[in-house]
């Protein structure tokens, strides 16, 4: 779907506000945005937001692939520009546990990473998540003031439940991200609320229970 599709649909289901982060150019089999196309659909998101249409918020991000290093397949300048970047695996699964902690620990101290994307990379009943320490994940999300999503996508549900204790012990915020690819996958979202309740969330842990202007500031941080 269209990002004014997407819009109308969010705001439909009564959303203030709704985030776009298109994977970015290293996921090739999605066909990710490199940095022009990322800066084409800014001004895109700018235009609509601008246009008086919608009375839903249109958040510009991206989901930025953490590369086998831990380097982010953005260039900074871009990234900046940005309303906030989601950084996730999507290469390499088969390192060893202590080289893809520290890769996505790298990026989570990015100064323009937001939230990590679905920890363990898994695929219920297809694919294994990697192997990775997700406690030393969680306390490098907590010193670098980064957020964690549930992708709420129902072959994902992910960061699991069982680790949403620890996180909320080390003060990590929680956004529970539909993981959309058209307007049908909005509808995923509740069953990232019961991921969300299953690990003892409460609505002040989360993101996106936020007002508009709450997340701006949230988000400009």
């Amino acid at each position: 779907n269209t990002l004014a599709e997407m819009a109308r649909a969010a705001e439909g289901n009564g959303w203030d506000y709704i985030g776009f982060a298109d994977h970015s150019k290293a996921s090739f089999q999605a066909n990710g945005l490199d940095e022009s196309r990322i800066l084409r659909q800014l001004d895109q998101i700018g235009e609509l937001n601008h246009s008086g249409d919608f009375k839903v918020h249109l958040f510009a991000g991206i989901e930025c692939d953490i590369l086998p290093d831990g380097a982010l397949d953005v260039d900074d300048e871009v990234l900046q520009q940005l309303d906030y970047v989601v950084v996730s695996v999507h290469s390499s699964f088969s390192q060893e546990e202590d080289v893809m902690t520290a890769r996505i620990i790298r990026a989570l101290e990015h100064p323009q990473t937001t939230m990590l994307g679905h920890l363990s990379g898994r695929i219920l009943l297809r694919r294994e998540g990697y192997r990775v320490d997700a406690a030393k994940i969680i306390d490098a999300a907590a010193a670098n003031g980064k957020a964690i999503e549930i992708n709420a996508h129902p072959s994902r549900l992910d960061m699991d439940w069982r680790h949403w204790r620890k996180a909320l012990e080390r003060g990590v915020l929680c956004s529970i991200n539909p993981d959309a690819h058209s307007v049908d996958g909005l509808e995923y979202v509740p069953a990232g609320v019961q991921v969300a309740r299953k690990g003892w969330l409460t609505a002040a842990d989360v993101i996106n229970t936020r007002s508009l202007a709450e997340v701006r500031i949230l988000l400009e941080k």
